[in-house]
């Protein structure tokens, strides 16, 4: 709770969410271009995202190598939020490959992608960056905003905890989005929400 700003009885997530409101907003432009994009994805009903980060990122830590974790907790997101009803997944990622992994895996699921329309076949690698040209560049943050927006507006999120993007998207989602809506494939190391 912070009184001063009117914010009393106000629990620290929730407070996190007011803040990030307030200090983080997306160019309109650049937000129009991502909601028409994910329009054109037909995201309108309830779906699910998939989180994947991969590429560089194993220079760091562990990574998931396979889409099988995934697949388990989406199973059972159908079953405990969709009512058995198998909605179609978003599928936020640096590493495309895993667009072929996901639609081997589950070929009579619907997984809509960036990746469908974008490069980072292989994964995100941060060093490459400074040899991007303004064009690489502005497609590269269109794609991630729009995977932002995407996953910040799931009905359920299954992804990494070993992402900043993660907990950036965690504190986008809707102040009534309750936890039991939010799975890491991967749990934090600290157990738990390390918020």
């Amino acid at each position: 709770s912070i009184p001063q700003l009117g914010y009393n009885d106000v629990d620290r997530i929730s407070l996190k969410k007011h803040f990030l409101r307030r200090m983080f907003r997306i160019n309109p432009d650049v937000r129009d271009h991502a909601c028409n994009r994910l329009a054109s994805q037909g995201l309108d009903d309830d779906y699910i995202a998939l989180s994947v980060r991969r590429g560089d990122k194993e220079t760091e830590t562990t990574i998931l190598h396979t889409v099988d974790k995934y697949i388990e907790l989406a199973e059972a997101a159908v079953n405990s939020h969709f009512g058995g009803n198998i909605p179609t997944f978003f599928v936020a990622t640096d590493d495309c490959t895993v667009m072929d992994e996901f639609r081997e895996a589950r070929p009579q699921w619907i997984f809509v992608s960036e990746c469908d329309n974008a490069s980072e076949e292989t994964g995100f690698v941060y060093g490459e960056m400074k040899y991007w040209n303004e064009e690489q560049t502005d497609a590269h943050f269109h794609k991630f905003i729009t995977e932002m927006i995407g996953m910040a507006s799931a009905k359920y999120w299954i992804g990494v905890a070993s992402t900043n993007v993660s907990y950036w998207v965690y504190f986008m989602r809707s102040l009534q989005a309750q936890d039991d809506t939010w799975v890491w494939a991967d749990p934090p190391r600290t157990g738990g929400y390390p918020w």
